[in-house]
């Protein structure tokens, strides 16, 4: 299927196609075509034909790089094969494929040094890498290419967040995992499959505990930030708060608000100390504790694991007779030893939890106990078992156990230490019933087993993330006593998101097996809410908005609507605002990408009685109209532009008559209604006879539409005022447009 002529070009530039690839991209489909139909030497001279007359044009290098790549990928294929019927391929081969691969990287090269900002040559750069395994290289690659793309380029840009996203989770980054999910989201809005998956994935449904899945939103700071920092690119955020640190470095919003942005960038080192020092200055522990169960989060990070409290062991054991593997398993289970057995066909693998009855003395009456001594997993496909706890000894000795036991079945066991899964932190605080007994009887065994996990061993381990101290030390230094806030928060959290379910009707619900409240007790934790504190702003930066008063928050026209959050957005009494602060709220709203809300204050806005102060409502009707034609529902659009159009002739002397018009054709567009599209291009090319855009406009929005009669009066139109006013730009794009139209009519 042939692309739309004025659709986005497919390099990324965010031209449209017409206007970019389209002379050449013919010659490129045919070169991909005979690749694919074995004619190699021949579609290697049709692109290479290309080159030799746009030299010039990085997107060609970009094309020969794909080209190369594809063409050397399908060799190794072969090559493969090859080695699967005999020895070893031939050097010939060997040498060809890997020849391409390295041609493929010269001419990436060529076109990144050709245009040093090309987000589509970074992108597949960064897939080489993927392919090659080299993650990390891969996502940094996929950054680089998030940060050149044009702003227009949606399609790209959506696809290129949606590998950030993939890679992040790989890592075990979900903070910066959700940010690439929630960019990718916001440039494809129409996308519901996208929208689902952020839902299921970071709703409070999902996989991850609160301090994981939430979403972050900046704390307002003494200093305001620029507006003009507010891209939507993370690299100019980044830049505008480590800016803002060095001119109010005594700020614990500054620093979190850093922290943030690095999170979402995958900087976990470098975001941990942001927060710590944000902790340090912070005066309220209800945001020293937010922010410091971030930190144990971004710890829990592929790279942190010299920094971080939670850990996986493992022991994986290669298997030499996977019958005598799976009968010992089986054996295990009949004797209630391999717990919770999952088994998966289609991946072939099974999946299990290896328990150590407790002595006893602990576990008295009908109901035993016992604790999760491992994570067992086996990988048919792979040949292995893995063996997993976040304590070294515990699964060390399962695995000593496993291999006594099977002998020559298994190899030695390769250790390795990983991230740990997030529901896995507090796998030593949950144990395992045994035995019969009733239900609430089982609950109480349950409960008192997680009592003294945290409040008898928990409080006593020495933490890095407490520099090295245990909690109950902790507490009594003024300064850690603040990190122990977001430690015990992050605990809690992976306890939740942990914790067993029970069938209770036709419902499942969790078991509440600990109160957290009695741990913080037990530490002497208790919450002190205060006033931001008083940051110096040197003499030319503005004064900060005057703190909150304690006991309640302040009324919303004292507070700096534009600075707010989205929480403090959402809290806001939309019937006590101005029309100015309805506005205000919109385009914050609007900034920190809550399309929702900023419909709200929009027509709240539009709602209020005129206000001389604020005669121009036309932001508050676009943003209104565009929420309305995003909806779907493009007669209310329609509505909200004749309202707007009439609201501006009545209290601002028509000043936006122009762009409401321009809003009507659009809509008119997007609803496939040409005749009606085309009467309001009519209307504006005679409001504005030597204003070469709206014909140019008109006439590629004709030809969106199929309609080339249409697009070849508006072209024809754009052709006599070029002429008259000699605008020779002007002409050649008309001659251009009046061509396709003859085309299509």
């Amino acid at each position: 299927m042939p692309l739309d002529p004025y659709s986005p070009c497919p390099c990324g530039s965010g031209k449209k196609f017409k206007w970019c690839c389209a002379p050449y991209f013919a010659t490129v489909e045919k070169a991909f075509g005979q690749e694919d139909q074995g004619q190699h030497e021949t579609a290697l001279q049709t692109i290479k034909g290309l080159l030799s007359t746009h030299a010039s044009n990085p997107s060609v290098w970009l094309y020969y790089a794909q080209f190369l790549y594809k063409s050397g990928a399908a060799e190794l294929e072969e090559a493969a094969r090859t080695q699967a019927g005999q020895r070893g391929g031939t050097e010939e081969n060997n040498t060809s494929y890997g020849q391409k691969f390295e041609q493929a990287e010269e001419a990436l090269s060529k076109a990144l040094e050709l245009n040093p900002q090309f987000g589509m040559a970074y992108y597949l750069r960064g897939q080489f890498r993927e392919n090659e395994g080299e993650l990390i290289g891969a996502l940094l690659l996929y950054r680089k290419a998030a940060e050149a793309y044009d702003a227009e380029a949606h399609d790209q840009l959506a696809a290129t967040y949606i590998k950030i996203y993939q890679g992040e989770s790989m890592l075990n980054r979900p903070v910066a995992a959700r940010a690439a999910l929630e960019r990718a989201a916001h440039f494809v809005p129409a996308d519901a499959e996208l929208r689902g998956q952020l839902e299921s994935e970071f709703g409070p449904s999902g996989p991850y505990p609160p301090a994981a899945h939430k979403k972050y939103t900046f704390r307002p700071t003494a200093k305001p930030v620029p507006e003009s920092a507010a891209t939507g690119k993370l690299s100019d955020a980044r830049k505008a708060f480590e800016q803002l640190t060095q001119v109010t470095p005594d700020d614990p919003a500054a620093w979190f608000n850093l922290g943030v942005v690095l999170a979402w960038l995958g900087e976990q080192p470098k975001a941990v100390a942001a927060l710590a020092k944000s902790i340090e200055l912070e005066t309220d522990d209800y945001r020293a504790e937010e922010a410091g169960a971030l930190a144990e989060v971004l710890r829990c990070g592929f790279g942190m694991e010299n920094d971080s409290d939670h850990l996986g062991h493992a022991f994986v054991m290669p298997m030499r007779d996977p019958n005598t593997v799976m009968r010992l398993f089986g054996a295990y289970e009949q004797a209630g030893k391999l717990r919770g057995v999952q088994v998966d066909q289609e991946r072939g693998m099974m999946f299990g939890v290896i328990v150590e009855e407790l002595p006893s003395l602990i576990a008295v009456g009908a109901v035993n106990l016992a604790r999760i001594a491992a994570r067992v997993v086996v990988i048919v496909g792979q040949g292995v078992v893995r063996l997993s706890h976040p304590n070294r000894e515990s699964v060390a000795k399962v695995a000593d156990e496993i291999r006594t036991a099977l002998q020559l079945a298994v190899e030695q066991p390769a250790e390795s230490t990983n991230p740990l899964n997030f529901r896995d932190v507090v796998m030593e605080a949950i144990a395992q019933p045994t035995g019969s007994g009733d239900e609430a009887q089982i609950e109480a065994k349950l409960r008192d087993y997680a009592t003294n996990f945290f409040e008898s061993v928990w409080l006593h381990r020495p933490l890095k993330a407490l520099a090295g101290n245990a909690p109950i030390d902790a507490v009594g230094s003024k300064v850690l006593r603040k990190h122990v806030f977001g430690v015990v928060k992050f605990q809690e959290d992976c306890f939740q998101a942990a914790r067993p379910h029970k069938r209770v009707g036709d419902q499942v619900v969790p078991i509440d097996l600990y109160n957290f409240a009695g741990l913080r007790h037990k530490l002497g934790l208790e919450y002190v809410t205060a006033d931001p504190p008083k940051v110096h702003v040197p003499a030319d930066a503005p004064a900060p908005a005057p703190a909150p008063a304690a006991g309640g928050p302040p009324a919303p026209a004292k507070r700096d609507v534009g600075a707010m959050n989205a929480a403090e957005l959402a809290g806001l009494d939309l019937a006590a605002l101005s029309v100015g602060e309805a506005e205000q709220a919109m385009l914050a709203a609007v900034k920190l990408g809550a399309r929702d809300l900023a419909v709200a204050f929009a027509q709240a806005g539009l709602l209020k009685p005129f206000d001389a102060a604020t005669p121009d409502r036309y932001r508050l009707y676009a943003t209104a109209i565009t929420g309305a034609a995003a909806g779907g529902d493009t007669a209310r659009a329609a509505e909200l532009i004749d309202a707007g159009t009439k609201y501006d002739t009545e209290h601002n002397g028509g000043q936006r008559e122009t762009e409401y018009k321009l809003r009507k054709a659009q809509l008119y567009v997007k609803s496939k209604d040409a005749e009606r599209a085309a009467a309001e291009f009519e209307a504006l090319v005679a409001m504005h006879p030597d204003e070469g855009k709206f014909y140019t406009t008109a006439a590629e929005e004709m030809l969106r539409l199929k309609d080339g009669a249409r697009a070849l009066h508006f072209a024809e139109g754009g052709l006599e005022t070029a002429r008259r006013t000699s605008n020779r730009d002007l002409e050649g794009h008309c001659q251009e447009l009046a061509a396709a139209a003859r085309k299509a009519t």
